[in-house]
């Protein structure tokens, strides 16, 4: 009742609520809009086709896919030409997503609205302390030192996914040293192992440093090395054409293989050999059916040089020309 300083209040009861369901045919339960209190099938009033269903005899109370008790389970199949409905008897907790910036701190938990702080009594000379908890980054909790605030990255740094702290410079014994974190911080600090993706990537990836490949790798599309590439592995290249755009080519093979194919012969050979491009090509090519190298260009040597050929000595004269193979 109402009386003089003092205003009536309305306490009245969550009103009831109708939630009409429809069978498909196939679907056993049903998942509600509210949690039905205790899983108390007697919290709800459940009729199909307008006959009242008898509480954990027809249908039971279980959680949803999200553990909540809302499931309204019958373990059978209702017709597709059945009528459903549930009135909710207006006991029990309603949840429903709050309306933009309508939550306030009561409603966070204490991690989120109470940052911790972590209290220090500094050695002589000490940079390094151990923090009660991993911020997210130096930019995510304020220092102070005997109450002067210290700016991030340039008087302190933090270290990964660790809860280290290390001050710029050391500071003097007794020195008090307060670590404020951040409220709104989540418990998950940084990605975790071996979970990302080829999706989670961007098509242009640049690398400053040093990349480390190890197992095998499939690169696809043109491949542009900037810098130095040095492999120190095996390198095999399966294509067609491979073409070395440089000035020197060094080889420290003394041995040079040509038409190593998985079954050489002398026919596999035929034609083999090396052109060296110009107006016209200058080649030296193995003839299979002569059995012979044939260059198409003259052979010269010096006065002081000699051709050997099958153990005796052949003196080429000054200015004159040696042609082998016709």
């Amino acid at each position: 009742m109402s009386y003089i300083g003092n205003q009536a209040e309305n306490k009245v009861s969550p009103a009831f609520m109708r939630e009409n369901l429809v069978p498909n045919g196939s679907a056993t339960y049903f998942d509600l809009i509210h949690d039905v209190p205790g899983y108390q099938a007697e919290n709800l009033l459940v009729t199909v086709n307008n006959v009242i269903q008898e509480p954990a005899n027809a249908y039971t109370i279980i959680n949803d896919g999200n553990n909540r008790q809302r499931r309204l389970n019958f373990g059978v199949a209702l017709a597709s030409t059945d009528t459903l409905y549930v009135i909710h008897r207006g006991a029990g907790e309603l949840y429903h997503t709050p309306p933009a910036n309508s939550v306030g701190t009561s409603a966070l938990e204490s991690n989120l609205r109470s940052g911790n702080v972590d209290s220090f009594t500094a050695t002589a000379g000490q940079t390094a302390f151990t923090l009660t908890e991993i911020p997210y980054n130096a930019e995510s909790i304020d220092v102070y030192v005997n109450g002067i605030y210290q700016k991030p990255t340039t008087n302190y740094t933090v270290t990964g996914s660790s809860t280290a702290l290390t001050l710029s410079s050391g500071i003097l014994v007794g020195d008090e040293v307060d670590v404020h974190h951040n409220t709104l911080r989540t418990t998950i600090t940084h990605v975790a192992d071996g979970s990302v993706t080829s999706a989670k990537l961007d098509t242009n990836i640049a690398v400053a440093g040093t990349l480390a490949v190890t197992g095998a790798s499939t690169l696809t599309g043109n491949t542009t090395v900037g810098g130095d590439l040095t492999v120190t592995g095996n390198w095999t290249v399966n294509g067609t054409t491979t073409t070395i755009n440089s000035t020197t080519l060094t080889v420290d093979d003394k041995n040079i293989e040509l038409g190593s194919t998985a079954s050489p012969t002398d026919s596999t050979a035929d034609g083999g050999g090396i052109t060296l491009k110009g107006t016209t090509d200058k080649t030296i090519l193995w003839e299979n059916d002569t059995d012979s190298w044939n260059f198409n260009q003259n052979i010269e040597t010096s006065t002081t040089k000699k051709i050997k050929q099958k153990g005796a000595f052949m003196q080429s004269s000054t200015h004159q020309s040696l042609v082998l193979g016709g």
